[in-house]
């Protein structure tokens, strides 16, 4: 399982994808709460697909924002935590 990482200005997009088919999206506006954002919707998309993070086996991250932005590096971050 892929987790797929999406960040726009003002919203992040997160997809589970399998095999190349999405498996559930969520998508959640954020302010300067990316952080508290992208854990919430992550264990929402778990949680509803009754998954634990061993399922995931990697990641991608789609940024509209450049790899400099703060967002991207926030992502990056994040993903690098769960170890996957």
């Amino acid at each position: 399982m892929i987790l797929q990482i999406e960040l726009g200005q003002s919203d992040v997009t997160l997809k589970l994808v399998k095999n190349g088919t999405t498996i559930d999206v969520v998508t959640i506006k954020y302010y300067y709460d990316l952080s508290d954002v992208l854990i919430t919707g992550l264990d929402k998309l778990l949680e509803r697909n009754k998954l634990d993070l061993k399922s995931l086996k990697s990641y991608k991250i789609h940024n509209d924002l450049g790899q400099d932005s703060t967002s991207y590096k926030i992502a990056s971050a994040f993903v690098r935590g769960l170890q996957i």
